[in-house]
């Protein structure tokens, strides 16, 4: 199960953490002491139900070891002993909530992190990966879920798909209507079913999907494109 908490992903699987799309070096411990609040938000976690959750002995530790945890924690995820994660006097711990989505991604930490996520596929492959994006855009008022439900099925596709060696380049463009993104790479790509899913969940948000193949020089290339309104962009 992977996390989703403002700026933070957590993927359970790999044990890797990003915040904003880049890597966050945490300790096993943090690890777990996150992932624990994370799990349990909104709810008051008692200190001596996180301490015999985290580390599995509650009468080996005292609760001074979670306070020494906590503010490493804080320390490198740059919370504060506001917030997120706050203190409940004589209790003990809550991570509330997020916040009422914005519906803002930032779109450049937002792919770094799903091409991330592929980083070990890509590698198997020899995949060279290139983004050129249009520097002044960051932010896209979107549904997050869905744009990433969408480049996922995009990033599979590709993956299954894309010879080995292949040069996989995701680009941007600015015009006044709209925000374009295009991936493209070496390689033929079939109009397979879980793309149909990827646009019938972006025709919601009225972002069209159009993919094919097209016969260069250098091979056949496959690509998809999305062209977001800029009507529900910020810059």
């Amino acid at each position: 199960m992977n996390y989703h908490y403002a700026d933070l992903f957590v993927d359970t699987a790999t044990h890797q953490v990003l915040q904003s799309g880049k890597p966050v070096m945490l300790t096993d411990t943090e690890y777990r002491l996150l992932v624990y609040l994370l799990k349990h938000q909104g709810v008051v976690c008692r200190r001596d139900d996180i301490i015999e959750k985290v580390w599995g002995e509650r009468f080996l530790y005292d609760t001074g070891t979670l306070d020494v945890h906590l503010s490493s924690l804080r320390h490198k995820l740059g919370w504060t002993k506001d917030g997120p994660a706050r203190a409940v006097r004589g209790v003990g711990l809550i991570l509330p909530h997020e916040a009422p989505a914005s519906g803002v991604v930032k779109i450049d930490a937002f792919l770094r992190e799903l091409l991330m996520c592929h980083e070990e596929a890509l590698r198997k492959k020899d995949i060279r990966c290139f983004l050129r994006l249009t520097p002044f855009v960051y932010e896209i008022m979107v549904d997050e879920v869905i744009l990433r439900q969408i480049f996922s099925a995009a990033f599979a596709l590709f993956l299954q798909h894309a010879p080995k060696g292949a040069r996989w380049e995701i680009a941007s463009q600015l015009t006044v209507r709209e925000y374009t993104l295009t991936l493209t790479s070496t390689g033929t790509c079939p109009d397979f079913a879980e793309m149909q899913a990827a646009r019938q969940q972006a025709a919601f948000l009225g972002i069209p999907i159009r993919m094919g193949n097209k016969t260069t020089p250098e091979g056949t290339i496959m690509g998809i494109e999305l062209a977001i309104p800029m009507d529900d962009t910020e810059s």
